[in-house]
């Protein structure tokens, strides 16, 4: 960065060159971040709208959603309680639903949980009371509530599953 500080630019020639090695510089520091820890201020920015590749939210997405399947199956051969844990498969499936770009109904939620329906609710106040959660009203029918993984827990997700890459087979 210290070849750009304290310099004037004098005339048009002498941009070009430099925003194209800032640009450089800036792709490489990019490069550098762990996918996931961009952000965008701007809907327009992001790699969808852009036509830029979309591979992490959909690997990341379809690695959850193999998860899920995985713990489905598992009752093939356990009992369902044995292996119960509503908050988790919850936050996972809200996990995958943000990357799938889904939104995802409380009664949706319940029936992913995987524990009955009153359990299920009082997960999700639990999960939104500690922050893990947020409620938001359907815009077209208040009496409707979505419900999304929060930024603080999307942030955990995305740090848990990057330090699991050495485990997980891509």
């Amino acid at each position: 960065m210290g070849q750009f500080a304290g310099h004037g630019i004098s005339n048009g020639e002498e941009i070009g060159p430099r925003l194209a090695a800032l640009e450089t510089m800036v792709t490489r520091l990019c490069s550098r971040l762990p996918p996931g820890n961009l952000s965008f201020s701007d809907e327009h920015q992001r790699p969808e709208a852009t036509g830029l590749p979309v591979a992490f939210s959909d690997g990341r997405a379809r690695l959850v959603r193999d998860l899920l399947a995985g713990r489905q199956k598992r009752m093939r051969y356990f009992p369902d309680d044995l292996f119960a844990d509503p908050a988790w498969d919850m936050l996972l499936d809200l996990y995958a639903s943000h990357y799938e770009h889904r939104q995802v109904a409380v009664s949706s939620l319940c029936i992913a949980s995987g524990v009955p329906a009153t359990t299920a609710l009082r997960w999700i106040n639990s999960m939104t009371d500690g922050g893990w959660f947020a409620r938001d009203a359907d815009p077209k029918d208040r009496r409707r509530i979505f419900i999304r993984i929060s930024d603080m827990a999307r942030i955990q997700m995305d740090r848990y599953f990057d330090d699991l890459k050495h485990v997980i087979a891509p």
